[in-house]
């Protein structure tokens, strides 16, 4: 499947932007202390390419920090993974939980942090991933076990609506 325009547009601006010797995105910089929650998983469908880690800090019943490390990730992993934790950080730990990464209108935010036309399915890939990480990285600083990440579809030409 093609790079999405929103998530070429994206990884340009924030992303590839922000690369070089020595520098990295913001959300890709290690946490200035250690994390509370750690996570990761394979983020292409039937595993293989796209390792994506997720930490955590947590304080109190809220998010207040989160970094993510890719290992051979594509734009759409680095865009979906960079999207999620700009959302996510400050946002109460249960709300966080509660959300189900497989139902599409609750990546409505996500999308719209996203900006671009219509609501990408190579993105809707990533998020969902990220999310699956992002809720086991607050259940691991909670004490609690991990989750197995469900099968997620890979990406398709599908475009899930208007952002």
């Amino acid at each position: 499947m093609a790079v999405s325009q929103a998530v070429r547009r994206y990884y340009a601006e924030k992303i590839f932007a922000n690369m070089g010797r020595d520098r990295a995105p913001a959300n890709f910089r290690p946490l200035a202390t250690p994390a509370h929650g750690l996570a990761t998983v394979e983020g292409c469908r039937g595993g293989g390419k796209n390792i994506l880690e997720v930490s955590v800090q947590v304080e109190g019943a809220r998010l207040k920090d989160a970094r993510i490390s890719c290992g051979l990730c594509n734009p759409a992993m680095y865009v979906g993974a960079d999207v999620v934790i700009e959302w996510a950080r400050g946002q109460a730990l249960d709300a966080l939980l509660a959300v189900d990464a497989f139902a599409i209108p609750a990546l409505t935010p996500l999308f719209t942090k996203l900006g671009g036309p219509g609501q990408p399915d190579d993105a809707r890939e990533k998020f969902q991933y990220t999310l699956v990480a992002l809720q086991n990285a607050i259940r691991t600083a909670q004490g609690k076990a991990c989750v197995p990440p469900p099968p997620i579809d890979g990406p398709t030409d599908k475009d899930w609506g208007e952002a």
